[in-house]
């Protein structure tokens, strides 16, 4: 049920409040209807004139998906929707990596005070769970390229501006459990605790890093990243980058799943019995360019299941290929999302063999809308789930 809202405000003659925020009904009201009366009650009794009514619906659309708090769902202003775009499009800004924000493990244990669980070390920072900026692409050839970066390197420092991450104050956490159990000098906690102090008065929050590195042409970027235990400091200019355009005739067909990939796939496949596929560095792309794709190499049929917050419904596939060809899918941790799902459908169907390393483990379908001040969102729809054979 959803509690009483309580707006108050000073006035010599108060507008009168109506409806449902003035209501003292404890009944659960509906949503269209709530944040139609609170547009109202703004324009009645804020200080200001309100007369751009655009600018409060983006602003409750930006509040609605921040509080999701999921890294998959995600309100961008005009400038990092289309930097967003752009590398679905292959084409980079900044460093040539794309990042995300991404947390230390699966959650497990129940945060108290919490609807959400989280996993051990997690249960440290009081329930909090803060992610580390993780690299998930590194454009070939790109400055992030030549300087070294891999997929799997997180940042910790930007400028000398400490990016925060739950890496450092776990770490804190259980220095302090050690020492109260005697397991650690109070000389190491006192030290490490003025070092915490010292980076959190330059702090740089992960959205905000996030933009210095994948936004921009110009400009360099003294960064350091985690590698494991190891860390590295790195002097990084910023320049355009972009993959290579595909070519049907490559010995490992690069395949990104936007507009045009289904059209080359269909080509590159055409009188061949068998074909390689490069799905590594592959974090972003269309829901519906993959699926076209996936009928391109396999027949009609279902290949798995999306789960919904809702329900689960097949993953299937109304037309395909009576005939495919064999596929060899080369895959490792930069395998995510769409790809990853792409890779599993067919090699779990025993139409495709997977070679390379371990894939990321996301397997989460991620919609973006565009708003008409050019800004956009990403949500995360549908969590992908192979069908037990």
């Amino acid at each position: 049920m959803r509690d009483r809202v309580d707006v108050g405000g000073i006035s010599a003659d108060p507008a009168p409040l109506s409806g449902l925020v003035a209501s003292t009904d404890s009944r659960e009201v509906p949503e269209g209807d709530y944040f139609y009366e609170i547009s109202q009650l703004l324009k009645q009794r804020y200080v200001e004139p309100i007369t751009d009514e655009q600018k409060l619906a983006l602003g409750a659309i930006r509040g609605m998906v921040a509080s999701l708090g999921d890294p998959d769902s995600l309100y961008m202003d005009k400038d990092e929707y289309r930097v967003y775009k752009n590398a679905k499009a292959g084409k980079y800004e900044g460093i040539g990596v794309y990042v995300e924000l991404e947390y230390s493990d699966e959650p497990s244990v129940q945060a108290k005070g919490s609807a959400h669980p989280v996993d051990t070390d997690e249960a440290l920072l009081g329930g909090m769970r803060i992610p580390k900026l993780t690299v998930v692409t590194v454009v070939p050839g790109s400055p992030a390229d030549r300087a070294g970066v891999q997929v799997g390197d997180w940042v910790e420092y930007i400028d000398d501006h400490w990016v925060p991450n739950a890496a450092t104050v776990i770490s804190f956490r259980k220095l302090e459990k050690a020492v109260q159990q005697g397991k650690a000098k109070l000389e190491d906690l006192v030290k490490e605790r003025v070092e915490l102090r010292q980076r959190t008065k330059k702090t740089l929050l992960p959205l905000k890093a996030k933009d210095k590195l994948v936004m921009g042409t110009s400009g360099t970027l003294k960064i350091v990243w985690r590698r494991g235990d190891v860390a590295r400091t790195t002097e990084i200019k910023k320049e355009a980058s972009a993959f290579s355009t595909p070519n049907p005739e490559d010995p490992a067909l690069r395949l990104a799943f936007n507009s045009e990939a289904p059209n080359l796939l269909k080509k590159a496949i055409q009188g061949k019995s068998s074909i390689v596929i490069d799905l590594k560095n592959n974090a972003v792309g269309d829901f519906g360019s993959m699926k076209q794709c996936l009928e391109a190499l396999a027949p009609s049929g279902v290949y798995g299941s999306l789960k919904t917050a809702k329900t689960s419904i097949p993953f299937k596939t109304e037309s395909g290929n009576a005939n495919p060809p064999k596929v060899v899918l080369l895959v490792d941790e930069s395998t995510r999302g769409l790809a990853e799902i792409f890779a599993l459908a067919l090699s779990s169907s025993k139409i495709a063999k997977l070679s390379g390393s371990e894939m990321s483990g996301h397997r989460i379908v991620v919609e973006d809308n565009s708003l008409p001040d050019g800004s956009g969102y990403t949500l995360a729809t549908a969590e992908y789930k192979v069908t037990a054979k």
